[in-house]
């Protein structure tokens, strides 16, 4: 399938963020909006696909956090047993860590966990979802190869969904051994100007109140540390195992409903997705999206694609604040996947909140 601009740009407005105003929203993406599963993972795919086979030879990927871990994971998955795979994070890591600014993001802080036996490659690939300027991927560049001596020749390629990179900033970046994939390039647009007369306000604080019943599933699969490195292999297993189990243990809670929505939890989207087109192939109706740290704005104008919004303490830190949007009230049946050991029933009694005739199940990986 050809990915065209109309497939995969949404325009939203960012809600008090004076450094970008602007945020592209992807309909097919399973983030912020529900998604089919299967469509967001042939999408993925694609990009994975499209990678391989024009650098074979590539041993690390590296997927950009928070949206674009799914992402950055089915592209993996299309890559041989011994390529290793990690993402970035947000989230504190001990240990051997490299830190980068994504500059224009409401969290600025990236770390990239870099311990373990990292492999000999003269190309490595990076993976996002939209890239814009190219400055993220070269921050990130300019901290591996002044880290990691082996890597200061090695070829980056920069794949994404979406390429917006001005042409001078990418034959620039072409002579420092930087080069780009993508599935979609739209044409020179000023979002930030299309946005400025859009009148958005945040989203919805709600306040704690009687807490609806909620089941709980602890995976005898547990899932792979995603922000360390890993081998495809040890990933498809990983995954693979978590998935039918998770299956088995939900056979006689869901037998009878139809309609399912499941929900990833900030950067743990990728088993959300899977588990979601598993179900989907059993006759299942499946939406997929998920928490994230990304304030939108909020607005009912016609064609704004972001017209509710909520607040929520995160799964991994209830003092850190994280947004739902569009949440899907007909579900009969809401699944929340995540891979937080920290305490989630804050979360949990927010999700009971805006689900009060749904049947709320948490399954942790």
């Amino acid at each position: 399938m050809q990915y065209l601009p109309e497939h995969l740009i949404y325009l939203a407005k960012r809600y008090q963020n004076a450094k970008r105003n602007y945020l592209l929203v992807n309909p097919l993406q399973a983030k912020h909006l529900g998604a089919e599963p299967c469509q967001a993972l042939d999408m993925m795919q694609t990009l994975g696909k499209q990678l391989f086979s024009r650098y074979p030879e590539a041993k690390l990927l590296i997927g950009f956090a928070e949206t674009a871990t799914a992402i950055a994971t089915q592209a993996a998955m299309q890559f041989p047993e011994d390529v290793q795979f990690v993402h970035t994070t947000r989230e504190k890591q001990e240990g051997k860590v490299l830190q980068f600014l994504e500059e224009h993001s409401h969290a600025v802080q990236q770390r990239l966990n870099l311990e373990g036996e990292l492999p000999e490659t003269k190309e490595i690939i990076l993976i996002d979802d939209e890239i814009s300027t190219g400055k993220t991927i070269q921050n990130m560049i300019t901290q591996i190869r002044k880290e990691i001596p082996a890597y200061q020749k090695a070829k980056f390629i920069a794949g994404s969904l979406i390429n917006r990179v001005p042409e001078e900033n990418l034959l620039f970046m072409q002579k420092e051994n930087i080069v780009f994939e993508w599935l979609c390039k739209p044409e020179n647009t000023d979002y930030s100007r299309k946005v400025e007369q859009m009148e958005v306000h945040a989203p919805e604080e709600l306040p704690f109140g009687e807490t609806k019943p909620y089941a709980c599933i602890l995976s005898r699969s547990r899932l792979p540390e995603s922000r360390k490195l890993h081998t495809v292999g040890e990933y498809r297993k990983t995954y693979r195992e978590f998935v039918k189990t998770v299956r088995k243990e939900l056979e006689n809670r869901i037998a009878g409903k139809k309609r399912l929505l499941i929900l990833g939890t900030e950067e743990c989207m990728y088993p959300a997705i899977l588990l979601g087109a598993q179900l989907s192939g059993q006759g299942f109706d499946v939406k997929c999206h998920a928490t994230t740290r990304s304030p939108i704005g909020i607005s009912l104008q016609e064609g704004y694609p972001i017209q509710e919004g909520y607040a929520l303490p995160s799964f991994y830190d209830v003092n850190r604040k994280t947004y739902l949007y569009q949440p899907d009230r007909t579900a009969e049946v809401v699944l929340i996947v995540t891979d937080s050991h920290a305490d989630t029933e804050p979360a949990m009694q927010k999700i009971s909140m805006l689900f009060p005739e749904s049947e709320k199940i948490l399954i942790k990986g």
